[in-house]
Formats: C-alpha cells, structure tokens, sequence
C-alpha cells in the first residue's frame, strides 16, 4: 500500500513561496492605500473648489470675502449646507492630522498665511486680490508623484 501526502521539503518550498509572494504584495498593498488616500484628498479639495465656483456663480462674480488671518467661519457659513453638505475634513497623511481649518490670507503665495505648512485648508480672502477665492492645501511636502500639495 503507497502513502499519499507532501514531504517535508515540497512544504517547505510552498511556505517559501508564498513567503516571498507575500513580501512583494505587501508593500505594494501599502503604495495602493496611499495612492487611494491622495485620490480622496484631491476629490475632496475638487468638491470644495466646486462649491466655491457654484456659490459666485450664485452671488454675481463674488466670493465669500472676509479679512484676512480672522476665523472664517464666513466661508463654511457661506458654503454650507447650500453648496456643500459639511465642511470637508482632509488629512495629509502622514505629514498633518486631520483637521477642517481653514487659514486666510491676502491673496499671492499660501505661506502668507499665519501658520504655514500645517496641512489646513488656505483661502484667499481680499477681494482686491487676483487671487481671490482661491483655495488650497497648506502642505508643501510632496505626493506619490513628487507634485507638492499646495500646487494643487
């Protein structure tokens, strides 16, 4: 009578192959999860960006406005829940906690702000900028693509 089963050394070849399966598909597993990450951030400053864009077309070519460096509250107030459901949340992992703040400046370069690259929402607030109603990440570190968050 022939026994049927694996040798010890036909396991072992298994167990290494699906060990060296496994250390390539986890860090790949990783990349993906960051990758999906900045999707939703990009997707959630879009939705921002768009409800900006609905309110002026709404309000005759005018941004919420308010002075600058104050809490602006303004701005959620204006936005929400007309334009936007909630104020969105965003998390530029792993650099900022999550945090919905959201920083004004005069207008020109995001590092005018009070608190630079501290991964908030920036907005520009004067209305006698050229950039005025802009809104940015405040985080100059950079993506998976080597973009920093703040060109976005």
């Amino acid at each position: 009578m022939k026994k049927k089963g694996f040798t010890l050394i036909e396991l072992m070849i298994v167990v290494a192959i699906i060990g060296i399966l496994a250390a390539i598909a986890v860090p790949k597993f990783a990349e993906l999860i960051k990758k999906s990450r900045e999707g939703a951030l990009k997707g959630t400053l879009s939705s921002a960006r768009s409800a900006l864009r609905v309110y002026y077309s709404d309000n005759e070519a005018i941004y919420p406005a308010g002075p600058a460096g104050a809490n602006i509250a303004y701005l959620q107030t204006a936005l929400v829940p007309k334009y936007i459901g909630e104020w969105p949340s965003l998390h530029v992992a792993p650099y900022h906690p999550e945090t919905n703040t959201v920083d004004a400046i005069d207008g020109g370069d995001p590092a005018d702000a009070d608190a630079a690259d501290d991964g908030e929402w920036v907005y520009v607030s004067n209305s006698g900028s050229d950039e005025w109603g802009r809104l940015n990440i405040e985080c100059y570190h950079a993506d998976l693509k080597g973009a920093v968050w703040s060109a976005y």
